[in-house]
């Protein structure tokens, strides 16, 4: 069956590209079940689908599946002529047996996705959304279904239910990712503002196999201004995706267009704390350091994430960006010293707790937690450097002269000692 629908979807490709003077031609094989049909002019079915109700004129069709065979064409007065033959039999159009048999070439002709337009047309005639919404769990190609959807999903007007049914159908009925995901992006916003068919679209996003699919799909609902449980869902199905690239593609989007209360943060930086990518994840958390001034539990969770950040060099820049922000009280201060001194980096470490003291430190305390990060330096000529550095600065207190000199008494190299410990004397 899948070769069927490959060959009949490449096929239906030729009716537009095959020059009209030499006719459009569909053709499937499939074991000993063949099919042919050659047509030229324009060709309408009846309402009820059981003839052809008009052909253009100088228009024509052949069809040939196995045994059976038809030629209709227009007769230049506006009337049909048929040729009808099963098994070599000759039969007429206008008694029950030819009747019978023309209604099965046509059934046989719409079910491949001829005339699908006008069949959509004549079902939602006839029945509305949920005729057109029927007749798709009976197709077999996944080109026609979304014809059918697409129809729907520009229609003036359609019922709720409808709209949660196509929500739904669009992960059930359609097999291709593509397809599906391009169906879920010409789902109109205004659509989605009902729960329940935002928690059905949201079912069929998670359908989508493919990674880029799924996030474009995502992306286009990101983009619009979110209620809450919308952006929980779309943070929720945005981790279902594989790929680091893709969902940081999302994240970036959901961060950039959404306002952050206290709960999209921390859904958000959870979600960050997943990308394993620390290329991907360094971004994201400078996206989020760049959004808004981080409060003090924001700026503790940040470190927290950083800290999952391997590349040293990520770290480190991460880091620079928090500092530079604002440093904050207490506990948060501590944390963040503790960052610094888990990068690799030697040098990076100085540079950090140098950019840290720039900062202006409010504190004995805080002086104390920085020149205990500063003895546990490994090289002595940065560990010199920084003391020397920030010794003008340092408070006259004999608790933080202490610290200082508890840090210098580490150096083991005789000439950086002396440099650090002249520094404060």
């Amino acid at each position: 069956m899948k070769l069927v629908q490959t060959i009949t979807a490449a096929f239906c490709v030729l009716l537009y590209t095959t020059a009209c003077h030499r006719g459009n031609n569909i053709t499937i094989m499939n074991g000993d079940d063949n099919l042919t049909i050659n047509y030229s002019g324009e060709i309408k079915f009846n309402d009820a689908e059981t003839k052809i109700e008009a052909i253009s004129r100088n228009g024509y069709l052949k069809y040939k599946r196995n045994n059976k065979k038809l030629l209709a064409e227009n007769d230049g007065q506006g009337a049909i002529k048929y040729e009808m033959y099963d098994n070599g039999k000759r039969l007429n159009s206008s008694d029950a047996e030819g009747n019978s048999f023309l209604e099965d070439v046509v059934k046989d002709m719409i079910d491949i996705g001829f005339d699908a337009k006008g069949r959509i047309e004549r079902l939602y005639r006839k029945g509305g959304s949920a005729a057109v919404l029927d007749a798709v769990g009976h197709l077999k190609m996944d080109n026609l279904k979304s014809m059918y959807f697409e129809y729907l999903l520009m229609a003036d007007s359609l019922p709720q239910p409808s709209i949660h049914s196509i929500a739904k159908k669009i992960g059930s009925e359609i097999g291709s990712d593509y397809d599906k995901g391009m169906l879920l992006q010409k789902f109109p916003i205004e659509f989605l503002r009902d729960s329940l068919t935002a928690r059905a679209w949201f079912e069929s996003v998670k359908n989508i196999g493919a990674d880029y699919e799924k996030a474009n799909a995502l992306i286009y609902l990101a983009r619009q201004p979110l209620s809450k449980e919308q952006f929980n869902q779309t943070v929720d199905v945005t981790n279902t995706i594989g790929s680091d690239y893709e969902k940081a593609n999302v994240l970036k989007v959901l961060i950039f267009k959404n306002s952050f209360g206290e709960e999209n943060f921390n859904k958000t930086l959870d979600a960050v704390n997943f990308v394993g990518a620390d290329y991907e994840k360094s971004n994201l958390l400078k996206a989020l350091i760049e959004k808004e001034k981080p409060s003090a539990d924001h700026f503790s969770k940040l470190i927290d994430v950083t800290e999952h950040v391997g590349a040293d060099y990520n770290k480190t820049e991460l880091i620079k960006q928090l500092i530079e922000t604002g440093l904050p009280d207490s506990a948060g201060f501590v944390k963040l010293v503790r960052a610094v001194s888990h990068t690799g980096s030697e040098y990076d470490k100085a540079n950090l707790l140098k950019d840290i003291v720039t900062r202006n430190l409010k504190t004995d305390e805080e002086w104390v937690t920085i020149l205990s990060a500063a003895a546990a330096i490994n090289s002595d000529n940065d560990k010199s450097n920084f003391l020397v550095s920030i010794a003008p600065d340092l408070p006259k207190s004999e608790e933080v002269k202490t610290a200082y000199m508890k840090a210098a008494r580490t150096i083991s190299q005789e000439w950086d000692l002396g440099r650090a410990v002249k520094a404060v004397q």
